[in-house]
């Protein structure tokens, strides 16, 4: 009886993580575009575990560190590390979501609506207007 729970707890073991791998790819690839903001052309280039910004600081990208906690076709929520006045804190969390707005078919370009909340969803933070026009981007190294 011993050997069966092994042998399903290794089972297990194996399946999850290939799981895991699957469901930290976005289901668009839109949201790994790099994404403009529309007042202040800062930009932002997103991974399933990462969100890196500008800052208005040419060439120089702020790494923070983010979990996928939503994944469909139109909109990806992050719950990530707080980043206010470019000091991240790992121990304050802020969720990010984005989500595609329909597409005018004249328009080249793509718009997201980004918005931050509090860890607890309790209130809005933030929100602001992106776009991109779909060509492939390149995540930075930091």
């Amino acid at each position: 009886m011993k050997k069966i729970f092994l042998i399903l707890g290794l089972m297990l073991a194996l399946i999850n993580p290939a799981q895991a791998e699957e469901e930290q790819k976005f289901k668009n690839p839109l949201f790994y575009q790099q994404l403009i903001d529309v007042m202040d052309d800062s930009m932002y280039l997103l991974t399933p575990t990462t969100k890196f910004f500008d800052a208005l600081v040419p060439e120089q990208y702020i790494k923070v560190e983010c979990k996928l906690l939503k994944n469909e076709e139109n909109f990806i929520e992050l719950l990530c590390n707080d980043c206010t006045n470019l000091i991240c804190d790992k121990h304050q969390k802020r969720i990010n979501t984005f989500e595609i707005l329909p597409n005018d078919e004249k328009s080249e370009k793509y718009y997201i609506r980004h918005r931050v909340f509090d860890e607890s969803k309790d209130s809005m933070l933030r929100e602001n207007l992106l776009w991109s026009d779909g060509l492939i981007s390149v995540i930075p190294t930091i």
